[in-house]
C-alpha cells in the first residue's frame, strides 16, 4: 500500500494514528511519501498540521513570515536562553540582535575560519588512529571546538557544551508534536547552566580585556562594543545571543556533514571525485558536491510555522487551499528540492544548480 492508501484507511476520528503514520514515513521512507503529495495532494491537510510539497508553495510561507510566523518555537526557547531572535521575526528583538550579530561574524574572517577548522578536523582525524566514529569524533566535536576558539565560548568542558548543544537543539527544533516534558527539562536544565556559566566568562572576559584589549572572537567583539542604554541590548541579550551561537552552530552543521557523507557514500563516483576535489583544494567544486548530496538529505525535512491569518495558499492554481488561521503548517524544503516542477530531473546528481534552488537554510 501506498501511504495515502495507509492514510485514507485510517478512521477520520483518529487524528493520532494519522500523525502516526506521517511521523513514521518521515523517519523511514520521507522521499516517497513526498513524491506521492507532490503529485497527488502537494497541500496535504492533516488534522494536527498542513503539510506543504511543492517548491513555490514552500518558498510563499517562508517569504510570508507575518502570515506563518515562527511564534511555535517560542515556548521551547524563552524558558532556555530568554527571548532569542528565530523565534520573533519582525520584531525589534529580531532586527536589532540579527543586525548586531551579523556585523560580529565578520564574512573577512572566513578564510582564518576555514583554516582553524581545517587544523582541528586535522588533529580529531590523526587523534582517531585509523579509525573514527564521524559524529562524536568529528561532526560535532569540531563545531563545539570552533564554538570556543572562534565564537569565545568555550564552556566548562567539551562533554557539558555536547550535552549544552543537544539538549537545547533537540527540544527547540525536534520535540514536536509529541513535547515530550522530559526533553523540554533538559533543555531548560541546559539553558540555565549555560546562562550561569556565560554570565561568570563575561566578567572573566572584560578583566581579560582590560588587560589584553587586543583579545577577538566574538564575545570579545560584542563585550568592546558600547551601545546606548536605549539600544536595549544588554548582558542578558550578549549571552542570549552567544548561547545562540551554540544552539545553532553544532548539531545542524553535524547533521549536514554526516548526511552530506552519507548520500556521497551510497555514490562511489562522486564520493571519489568529492575526495579528488578536497585533495586538489579545489573548496568551490567539493561543495558543489556537498551541497547536492545535501539536496538529496536536507538537514531538516520541514520547518514548522503557525498561520496568523486566514491564507489562500497557491492561489490562482488548481491545487490552491485555505490554510486558516492557527493552523500549523510544515513547509518541507527537503520535498521542494525534488520537485520536478522547479527541479530539472531532480532524481539526478548533478552539479551546476543555480543557487536558488538550494533551500538548505530556508527560504527569504
Amino acid at each position: 500500500m501506498s501511504f495515502l492508501e495507509e492514510y485514507d484507511a485510517i478512521d477520520p476520528s483518529q487524528p493520532t494514528q494519522q500523525m502516526g503514520l506521517f511521523l513514521k514515513y518521515v523517519l523511514t521512507d520521507a522521499d516517497t511519501m513526498f513524491a506521492e503529495l507532490r503529485a497527488h495532494r502537494p497541500i496535504f491537510v492533516m488534522p494536527a498540521a498542513t503539510l506543504v510539497t511543492r517548491f513555490v508553495d514552500v518558498q510563499e510561507i517562508l517569504t510570508r513570515p507575518k502570515v506563518f510566523s515562527v511564534r511555535l518555537y517560542q515556548p521551547k526557547m524563552d524558558p532556555s536562553v530568554g527571548p532569542f531572535m528565530l523565534a520573533r521575526d519582525g520584531t525589534t528583538i529580531n532586527r536589532r540582535d540579527k543586525s548586531i550579530m551579523t556585523a560580529m561574524l565578520r564574512l573577512e574572517d572566513l578564510p582564518a575560519v576555514r583554516k582553524l577548522v581545517s587544523d582541528l578536523a586535522d588533529a580529531a582525524i590523526q587523534a582517531s588512529k585509523g579509525t573514527i566514529e564521524v559524529v562524536s569524533q568529528l561532526s560535532r566535536l569540531v563545531p563545539v571546538q570552533l564554538t570556543g576558539k572562534y565564537f569565545g565560548f568555550p564552556g566548562p568542558d567539551v562533554p557539558t557544551m555536547m550535552r549544552w548543544s543537544r539538549a537545547t537543539q533537540y527540544d527547540m527544533f525536534h520535540n514536536t508534536p509529541q513535547n515530550d516534558p522530559k526533553i523540554h527539562a533538559d533543555n531548560v536544565q541546559a539553558g540555565t547552566e549555560a546562562k550561569a556559566y556565560l554570565a561568570q566568562l563575561v566578567r572573566q572576559r572584560r578583566a581579560e580585556l582590560k588587560a589584553d584589549p587586543s583579545l577577538d572572537d566574538t564575545l570579545s567583539r560584542l563585550l568592546k562594543t558600547v551601545l546606548p542604554e536605549v539600544i536595549g541590548f544588554d548582558e542578558e541579550r550578549v549571552i542570549a545571543n552567544t548561547i545562540g551561537l551554540l544552539v545553532g552552530g553544532v548539531e545542524t552543521t553535524s547533521a549536514a556533514i554526516v548526511q552530506a557523507l552519507d548520500e556521497l557514500l551510497e555514490r562511489p563516483a562522486q564520493f571519489e571525485a568529492a575526495r579528488g576535489a578536497a585533495a586538489a583544494g579545489n573548496d568551490d567544486l567539493l561543495a558543489q558536491y556537498v551541497w547536492e548530496a545535501l539536496r538529496f538529505h536536507p538537514i531538516n525535512p520541514f520547518v514548522v510555522r503557525f498561520c496568523e491569518q486566514d491564507y489562500m495558499l497557491a492561489d490562482d492554481t488548481d491545487r490552491k487551499s485555505l490554510v486558516k488561521t492557527g493552523t500549523v503548517v510544515l513547509a518541507s524544503a527537503r520535498s521542494g528540492m525534488m520537485d520536478d516542477g522547479e527541479i530539472d530531473t531532480p532524481e539526478e546528481f548533478r552539479l551546476g544548480r543555480p543557487d536558488y534552488q538550494n533551500m538548505h537554510f530556508g527560504y527569504g
